[in-house]
């Protein structure tokens, strides 16, 4: 007669030794123990690089001040600031563009003017399987994006956004912010309006060329 028959814990496998001890997951695959990488480590080739310190002498200086505070300023009209000939002038603004110290000459426009008056600032965090390019795919198509920053601290990066109204806030978040895939936490920070603004080069550059000023007077 049969007895009866005993569940209970299934034996070890037995291993390449015939020991009877199965390896352990991490014996096994020995990367499988590894902590995900982050995110945020692809974002050294996003990052845009500083550049070179450039070296300027006074004239240069007192030359980037007055194209920062009047950009179309005519090279007639720097020669005679800087005493210099028009062309000694315009070889000394092309070194400059060359070494990419001047990048452009734009345009500074009223943002409420234009109907833009709301300015959001929104923190971001990544979840740890997240795909980078993916997430700024998504964030540099949104045209209301004027600034993508990476941050120390307890998020990883800021973005700031223009945008009109209540109503624009709310499509931007749940249309637009919300539905990417690998944002792990974000948080709203609405402004209430700017105490100090961007401040242009030309107020670092007001207090050196004022100096240099007084000196020459002196």
């Amino acid at each position: 007669m049969l007895g009866p028959m005993v569940t209970g814990a299934a034996d070890p496998p037995l291993d390449e030794t015939g020991t009877g001890m199965a390896r352990s997951a991490s014996e096994q695959h020995p990367h499988d123990a590894r902590p995900p990488r982050s995110p945020m480590s692809n974002m050294t080739r996003e990052v845009e690089k500083p550049r070179p310190v450039v070296e300027l002498d006074d004239i240069d200086r007192k030359l980037l001040f007055l194209l920062c505070e009047d950009p179309r300023v005519s090279q007639r009209q720097l020669a005679r600031e800087v005493g210099m000939s028009p062309p000694a002038v315009g070889e000394r603004i092309a070194r400059l563009e060359r070494q990419q110290l001047i990048r452009g000459y734009t345009t500074i426009v009223d943002w409420s003017a234009l109907g833009y008056p709301g300015l959001v600032y929104i923190p971001m965090t990544l979840a740890t399987d997240a795909d980078l390019g993916e997430i700024l795919t998504e964030l540099r198509a949104i045209a209301e994006l004027t600034e993508l920053v990476v941050v120390t601290g307890s998020y990883d990066m800021i973005a700031r956004f223009r945008i009109k109204d209540h109503a624009q806030l709310q499509a931007l978040l749940l249309d637009r912010i919300w539905p990417i895939r690998g944002l792990q936490r974000i948080e709203t920070f609405l402004s209430l309006g700017e105490v100090i603004g961007e401040r242009n080069v030309r107020d670092l550059l007001e207090g050196t060329v004022r100096d240099e000023s007084a000196e020459a007077a002196s």
